[in-house]
């Protein structure tokens, strides 16, 4: 009688070890498994932060593509696009193999935050980020 509750008690807590058993598998986390990595928007951040004029940046990788948003306050806002064409040399110069987008607004600063933030929790799966960077592409536009 004893055994046969020692067995229960340890198959009951042997189970409980993983709350979510779909979670366990692999499965039910949207990016689980599969890596987007970001090594060249890591870099191309480091790459832009050097700028004297950039306060902030934020960036998001596709394969070759990168995309950055800086962030530029003050009496500096006033030569922009000086600035975005300043950070697109040093980006090419510096990172030869990728194909770099660069932006001052804060609406596409505000969408690769989130799609950031979503890559470094693993909530983005390929296709998702790819359509994610389908609208950053056209808020780039006009």
């Amino acid at each position: 009688m004893i055994l046969l509750s020692v067995f229960c008690l340890i198959g009951v807590v042997g189970c409980q070890a993983e709350d979510d058993p779909v979670k366990a598998q692999g499965y039910g986390v949207a990016g689980s498994g599969v890596e987007i990595p970001q090594h060249l928007a890591k870099e191309a951040e480091r790459t832009v932060l050097d700028m004297e004029e950039v306060d902030d940046a934020t960036s998001v990788a596709l394969d070759k593509s990168v995309y950055v948003a800086l962030t530029v306050n003050g009496f500096d806002r006033f030569f922009l696009k000086d600035i975005r064409k300043e950070a697109k040399e040093k980006l090419e110069k510096s990172i030869p193999n990728g194909e770099f987008e660069v932006s001052t607004d804060s609406k596409v600063e505000m969408e690769l935050t989130e799609i950031e933030q979503a890559l470094e929790n693993n909530k983005l799966t390929k296709k998702e980020l790819e359509q994610k960077i389908k609208k950053v592409k056209e808020d780039l536009k006009g």
